[in-house]
């Protein structure tokens, strides 16, 4: 069977067609619903979600399929699609920005999804549970802009009294602080 993908090439990202009428629905009815034996039913999918709200269980499931298939990349393929898929959503960003119509918007949040699946894809392979990840990271961003407020109201920072109020650099300057004080008493924590 030869698809032209160009036939496609217009489909909307976020299923804005029924799905009665949904070009990706006809072009995978013959695999889902054939009684001829020559075309397999799927089965690696069955039982995933990938509208489930839990994103990572979701993740989790499709990753282990993508692995099983031996889909599974060197950490030298791993940098490489990461890359890649930064460069496809700078582009769909670029299209986006010229002509802000949904289909662009939809292309754009696809490719940002590509760039946190290969991120995750990657943390998983690092032994790293991705949502664990996550946590930390909100952590950390929640504590530094904690600690920024309370060194910008200090009296001996020469800051106005709130974040909003600072300039570009009066903020960058407040967060380099910040960030070096939150790594010097990590440091400690683990040399206690």
């Amino acid at each position: 069977m030869q698809i032209n993908f160009n036939t496609y090439s217009s489909i909307p990202m976020r299923g804005t067609t029924t799905k009665a009428t949904s070009p990706i629905d006809k072009l995978l009815e013959p695999f889902t619903q054939s009684k001829d034996a020559k075309v397999p039913a799927k089965t690696l999918m069955k039982g995933i979600n990938p509208n489930n709200n839990n994103v990572f269980d979701s993740f989790t499931k499709i990753d282990d399929v993508t692995r099983s298939i031996n889909f599974v990349k060197s950490q030298e393929d791993w940098d490489a699609c990461l890359l890649e898929e930064f460069e496809e959503f700078k582009v769909a960003r670029r299209e986006y920005e010229a002509d802000k119509t949904q289909q662009n918007f939809d292309h754009m949040e696809e490719e940002m999804g590509d760039i946190f699946y290969t991120a995750a894809s990657i943390a998983k392979d690092a032994g790293i549970d991705p949502k664990e990840a996550f946590k930390a990271t909100n952590r950390k961003f929640f504590n530094r802009i904690n600690l920024m407020e309370r060194l910008c109201s200090s009296p001996s920072t020469p800051t106005p009294d709130t974040l909003k109020d600072c300039k570009d650099y009066e903020r960058r300057a407040l967060w380099n602080a910040a960030k070096r004080k939150l790594y010097d008493a990590q440091t400690l924590q683990y040399q206690a």
